[in-house]
């Protein structure tokens, strides 16, 4: 079922993927049950709502993670910082794989620099699992 599941998963980032490479990407790391570093792909569907997919390492025992989501436009903070929701699925693939929902909240201007964003929340494999992220777009 595990095999299935991840299989799917890597089917919908081939699947959206062409569709991502061509909008913005980002690189982003922090901590995602160890210390996380990989790449993600933005693609605006409406004016507020985004397809995001990505692929990171990972120092844990699940060595590799693969989400694909969506972010939705909240709030303006301090008429500065717009601030979304982003919610989907996330994979924990290695030696023993596990698939589960995510939820976090993203602070995009993050410190008043453009391209950088704070992103936190909680994936929900086997047990919640706090992530707190800094990613760049470039």
């Amino acid at each position: 079922m595990k095999k299935n599941i991840v299989f799917v998963i890597v089917l919908f980032i081939i699947f959206f993927g062409s569709e991502c490479l061509a909008y913005k990407p980002a690189i982003m790391g922090g901590i995602r049950s160890g210390a996380a570093l990989g790449l993600m792909f933005e693609s605006n569907i409406t004016t507020s709502a985004t397809l995001r997919l990505g692929v990171e390492g990972n120092t844990s025992d699940t060595s590799v993670l693969a989400f694909i989501g969506g972010k939705w436009f909240l709030h303006e903070v301090s008429s500065r910082f717009p601030m979304f929701l982003s919610g989907g699925i996330v994979g924990y693939l290695g030696n023993s794989s596990n698939v589960g929902p995510y939820i976090s909240v993203i602070f995009e201007r993050f410190i008043d620099v453009s391209p950088l964003f704070l992103e936190f929340g909680i994936d929900m494999v086997n047990y919640g699992r706090m992530q707190l992220q800094v990613g760049y777009y470039f």
